[in-house]
């Protein structure tokens, strides 16, 4: 099954920003033990990156130096993804006719721990991408059943929609069949500009009140400042959205944001993002707001940057690894 790729975008499909990505964004492809700050190994793998990403080697890295290395590690992830791609493909298509079908998918993986394979195969038949149309050898896709699940057909089924969902998605000719390109989409979802495109209408649909295809400073807020209930953590969210509208989104500062301005401010391969991504960092780890961080600021802030297990761009983009 794959894994959510969709955390390493910059904000959720409701609107509200996605906090994970930064801190992964800036370790890249470094895998960084992460169970506190006592965790020395942790600790000395972030100095470590700290001082590859300081290109000038002046014991700080500077805004430019962030946006570089937040750049570089996105890029190379996204090629070492590009060119994994084929033999991730040949593996999952043993007949190597260049049509992966849903059965050939589903019998290539391992079923969740304590799910049995031939559990595994009827949940995804239940959830074929194409109920009705029977693609290659076997049994036609079923209708799931009208009762509630057993332990293993639940935990099977809450990854095999999900995959589901995604292979429709991929599935950019409609006919069944992923391709090695369509795969690649499948796998990496945020490598794909459909799902960018998808990903901003999901936005713009949650947030823009009047659907005209355009989002306010108000929308994008999401709080009306004027009313006195708001409490002083709603007031500054509502500060730091307005400067992220004005200072990052609005390119043309025409007051509205569109869809092209959205997708070059959340595509993950723009410097435009990087640059952004630089930006919030240092919103919140520059304390005596020099626009460098030191390591003793980086250190202080050790777990915002490395605060899950194994952090790196794949992570970022991997929630389930």
């Amino acid at each position: 099954m794959i894994p959510n790729h969709l955390k390493g975008l910059r904000f959720e499909r409701n609107g509200e920003l996605n906090e994970d990505f930064d801190k992964e964004a800036f370790l890249g492809v470094e895998k960084v033990d992460s169970n506190g700050i006592e965790n020395f190994r942790g600790l000395k793998k972030l100095k470590s990156i700290f001082f590859q990403a300081d290109e000038d080697k002046d014991s700080f890295i500077s805004q430019a130096e962030l946006k570089d290395w937040i750049h570089q590690k996105i890029n190379e992830y996204f090629q070492l993804a590009h060119d994994g791609n084929p033999a991730s493909f040949r593996k999952f298509d043993p007949n190597h006719d260049g049509k992966l079908t849903w059965e050939e998918y589903v019998r290539q993986l391992r079923p969740p721990r304590g799910v049995s394979q031939s559990t595994f195969v009827r949940v995804a038949s239940w959830f074929h991408p194409y109920p009705g149309r029977v693609t290659g050898a076997g049994s036609p896709p079923s209708i799931v059943p009208d009762r509630d699940f057993t332990n293993g057909e639940h935990d099977a089924s809450q990854l095999l929609s999900r995959d589901k969902s995604q292979w429709e998605k991929a599935d950019l000719n409609n006919d069944t069949f992923l391709a090695e390109d369509e795969f690649l989409s499948f796998q990496h979802p945020e490598q794909s500009k459909e799902t960018l495109h998808g990903f901003v209408d999901d936005l713009l649909q949650s947030t823009d009140q009047n659907q005209d295809g355009l989002l306010t400073l108000q929308e994008y807020i999401g709080l009306d400042e004027a009313k006195d209930y708001l409490t002083d953590e709603a007031r500054q969210f509502a500060k730091e959205r307005e400067e992220e509208f004005r200072e990052l989104i609005d390119t043309n500062s025409d007051g509205v944001v569109d869809k092209d301005e959205l997708e070059y401010y959340m595509d993950p391969r723009s410097e435009q993002y990087a640059y952004n991504e630089a930006l919030h960092l240092l919103s919140v780890a520059d304390e005596d707001q020099d626009k460098q961080l030191s390591w003793d600021e980086v250190k202080r802030h050790f777990d915002f940057f490395v605060g899950s297990p194994l952090v790196n761009v794949s992570k970022t983009f991997h929630e389930d690894l």
